[in-house]
């Protein structure tokens, strides 16, 4: 795989994370809507804590295939000593 289809396929899954996380709070806002008359100030504030952590939960994908594909990758330093 070339190196600009490894950066676009992390690019795309940390995409898809903030969809993912914007997608779950957009369904969260939906069902706590009535509740919130009054208080609007602190349900933002925890539609944020949640937007974080699904977003973080869903961005360890694309952060591991990073970590993986950075990985694969030999030095020139450990090439030159093989030789």
């Amino acid at each position: 795989m070339r190196s600009l289809a490894k950066v676009a396929l992390v690019a795309a899954g940390y995409v898809a994370a903030g969809l993912v996380a914007t997608l779950v709070v957009a369904v969260h806002e939906t069902e706590t809507a009535s509740d919130s008359a009054g208080s609007d100030g602190m349900y933002a504030f925890g539609d944020l804590l949640l937007f974080v952590a699904v977003f973080g939960l869903v961005a360890l994908f694309p952060t591991c295939a990073a970590i993986y594909f950075l990985r694969t990758r030999r030095s020139k330093n450990a090439q030159r000593s093989d030789a």
